[in-house]
């Protein structure tokens, strides 16, 4: 049966030799009870920082990118990303073969590469645009072309003149692309340049650059690792695997006798709490040489500005 957010409460309280909750009083745990459902998902946060790449916290990110887009927002709850692992998947249709994507510095891309984010001009959509629409009304036309080509999501629409908050004359799915429904808000952007991105960049908000930014709506990989979940409901579970619930239950244990002063115990159970960690890590990350990137910089060529650090 596997461990539950009840479950994992109720041995810490059956070591400490408290009156055990059910699934009909969990909601409603009180004192010492209380107490112990903190320090349960203390116990699974702080293992889940003494690691950043635990398999059981994997996972792949698959995202459609936007054409004149050059970043973009990691993934809800990433804890790291292995951008070793970026690639554009392949798709004929739009003449990719697949590729990987070489991870490059902030400050080498600002060196070398910046000037990408001046052959892009944005504004957005001033209410829904249909289908058939041949004027897309938006909030500016400020910088764009007098007609030219506008990429809103995976359509492209050329357009023959402007106004100060319209484009006029547009022929729609232009370019072998299909006429779409595009929401207000939506971005519309306009660019020179571009092509399938080649380098994929962190940027200083723990974000990600493209370069160059996509030319076509393609699809991006890679692999992430994710923070855990507060456990709030008696069946809410962790990814921590089953074995692994009696570190959880050492770490909550040493927690609750650190909330009540009793120092000695706390010490005990917390140093069988970090050796349960170090087993787990043994285990599940040393025990397959799991290699985790760190994005560095090389005096070398832009494919060489990265390099692997073990985890020990």
């Amino acid at each position: 049966m596997a461990e539950t957010f009840l479950t994992l409460t109720n041995s810490v309280l059956a070591r400490l030799n408290e009156v055990e909750l059910t699934s009909s009083n969990f909601s409603n745990a009180r004192g010492i009870q209380v107490q112990a459902k903190n320090a349960v998902n203390e116990a699974v946060r702080y293992i889940n920082q003494k690691e950043f790449s635990y398999p059981f916290n994997h996972a792949t990110n698959t995202s459609t990118l936007v054409p004149g887009t050059f970043k973009y927002s990691v993934p809800t709850s990433t804890k790291h990303i292995d951008y070793n692992t970026a690639r554009i998947v392949k798709n004929t249709d739009l003449g990719v073969g697949g590729n990987s994507l070489t991870p490059l510095t902030y400050n080498q891309y600002i060196a070398d590469n910046v000037e990408q984010e001046d052959e892009i001009d944005t504004t957005t959509l001033d209410g829904t645009l249909t289908d058939s629409a041949t004027t897309v009304t938006v909030a500016s036309t400020s910088g764009f072309d007098s007609s030219g080509t506008l990429f809103i999501e995976n359509e492209q629409i050329t357009y023959t003149g402007t106004t100060s908050t319209t484009f006029t004359g547009a022929t729609r799915g232009a370019n072998s692309t299909t006429a779409a429904a595009h929401s207000s808000g939506t971005q519309v952007a306009q660019f020179s340049g571009g092509g399938i991105p080649t380098h994929i960049i962190r940027t200083l908000d723990n974000n990600y650059i493209l370069y160059p930014f996509p030319d076509k709506a393609y699809t991006l990989k890679f692999d992430y690792f994710t923070f855990p979940t507060t456990m709030s409901a008696h069946g809410d579970t962790t990814t921590i695997p089953d074995r692994f619930a009696p570190v959880i239950v050492d770490g909550a244990t040493s927690y609750v006798y650190q909330y009540r002063g009793e120092i000695e115990q706390y010490q005990l159970n917390f140093a069988r709490f970090e050796q349960g960690i170090k087993n787990m890590q043994t285990l599940l990350v040393n025990k397959y040489e799991y290699v985790r990137s760190t994005v560095v910089l090389r005096p070398a060529t832009m494919a060489g500005y990265f390099s692997t650090e073990t985890t020990t």
